[in-house]
């Protein structure tokens, strides 16, 4: 029995999760919410939704299980709650929340309410990834000893609003990038990073925001992990990764030209690059490769082709689906949300404090998940 979803917000980030809702045999998009009568009218001419003018409302209807939450950040914990006080499950984009505070208030609801909490939109969720962690687990080549994850692209110059380039609303690269890196280094390396070094950078007084950072962290048993991000638009990471992964987009303050309008709902038909991600075992280095894995030994370099058989989005229906059908421990929780956030808020700190940040809020990866 498919999962009815609601989801709040049909704006940028819902182009990159429709595809998942035209594709899941597990999901459907049974209701939206929005501002924009575009975006409504495009989800219930493509997808038969029901829509709604508030969160409010959306969170009212019966005929919705779940709600993914993509409403600006600094609304995701105020919109998270609401919809877990009133019975649904809920899949929140990231960032989670811009305060612990608030990451753990969205958690204690969903623990009350007796509902589950997913963590999602992160690129943690893309398939090569989840089977370079898993090789990571198994033990395979040994012990993972670093992990190394790069991006650089045009993020300070595409479309913003206000609130997406203003820190204290979650808004910068640390807020809206690292915890798509963060996810990456979680997975791979077992969930917990002791602690983050990391320095940040605001280049261009035009474009007032971080718009880079450099992060250096470390995990539980001893492995080492760098975060870098430039999102300044004079190279490209798709000169890294074989041409995949966002290339330049367009520029200015024309945010209407980056949301969904109603246009056709495109199937990605290649995995989805953020950036070189490297992670070294004691046997092997293991990167992503245009079909799946590259695994580098002694050797040689053999590919693991893995298919392209889900669209983005479906990774985090799968994860709710189990928590919700079947009692399966969610891998991105709402603890490990938190957890994640802690890292993110921890650059910040780091950069700002010119030192090491100790954590203490991590989550491992559950058994059975």
């Amino acid at each position: 029995m498919r999962l009815r979803i609601g989801l709040a917000g049909v704006g940028a980030g819902a182009l990159n999760i429709l595809p998942g809702f035209a594709h899941s045999p597990i999901v459907e998009l049974a209701a939206a919410a929005d501002l924009r009568e575009e975006a409504l009218a495009g989800v219930a001419r493509e997808f038969g939704a029901r829509t709604y003018r508030t969160v409010e409302a959306l969170c009212q209807d019966d005929g919705v299980d779940a709600i993914w939450v993509a409403t600006p950040n600094h609304l995701h914990a105020e919109h998270t709650i609401m919809a877990l006080e009133h019975g649904k499950h809920v899949i929140v984009s990231k960032p989670m929340a811009v305060t612990l505070e608030e990451c753990e208030a969205m958690n204690q609801a969903a623990e009350r309410n007796g509902r589950v909490l997913v963590a999602g939109h992160s690129q943690a969720m893309a398939a090569p990834i989840r089977r370079m962690a898993e090789l990571a687990r198994r033990g395979d080549y040994g012990r993972l000893f670093m992990v190394h994850t790069w991006h650089y692209t045009d993020w300070v110059y595409r479309p913003r609003l206000a609130a997406e380039l203003d820190e204290p609303q979650g808004g910068g690269v640390v807020f809206r990038q690292s915890p798509h890196q963060i996810d990456i280094v979680r997975l791979i390396g077992g969930g917990v990073v002791k602690s983050v070094r990391a320095t940040t950078y605001d280049l261009d007084p035009k474009r007032p925001t971080t718009g880079a950072y450099t992060a250096f962290l470390e995990l539980e048993g001893g492995a080492a992990a760098t975060l870098v991000y430039s999102g300044y638009g004079r190279f490209s990471a798709a000169e890294l990764t074989f041409g995949e992964g966002r290339g330049p987009t367009a520029q200015g303050d024309d945010k209407d030209s980056l949301r969904y309008r109603g246009q056709p709902i495109e199937q990605a038909t290649r995995h989805p690059f953020f950036g070189l991600t490297i992670a070294s075992l004691e046997r092997a280095d293991i990167r992503q490769s245009p079909q799946g894995l590259y695994v580098h030994t002694h050797d040689g370099r053999q590919e693991i082709e893995l298919p392209v058989e889900e669209q983005r989005g479906e990774a985090e229906f799968q994860e709710l689906y189990d928590a919700v059908r079947h009692g399966r421990p969610a891998i991105h929780s709402g603890r490990w949300g938190q957890a994640t956030h802690e890292v993110t808020l921890a650059i910040r700190q780091s950069a700002r404090e010119g030192r090491e940040v100790q954590l203490s809020q991590q989550a491992r990866i559950p058994e059975g998940a």
